[in-house]
């Protein structure tokens, strides 16, 4: 099977997300909406994910006996 004709040297784009061009202030709103909305649904199912990160690293801390 052949490649189609004017494929060889043609010039490939690479796929960039919209947030590549945003601002510092742009960057952070769109985290902060990002971390806010996940809190919510975190809440909204009964906050497994804080549950989980609240667990995370106390192993470590506590001294072995």
């Amino acid at each position: 099977m052949s490649r189609p004709s004017g494929s060889k040297n043609k010039q490939q784009t690479i796929a960039t997300p919209d947030t590549v061009q945003f601002s510092t202030e742009q960057r952070i709103n769109f985290l902060a909406d990002l971390i806010a909305t996940r809190i919510a649904e975190d809440e909204a199912n009964g906050f497994p994910l804080l549950e989980e990160l609240q667990g995370v690293g106390y192993e470590s801390e506590q001294p072995s006996s």
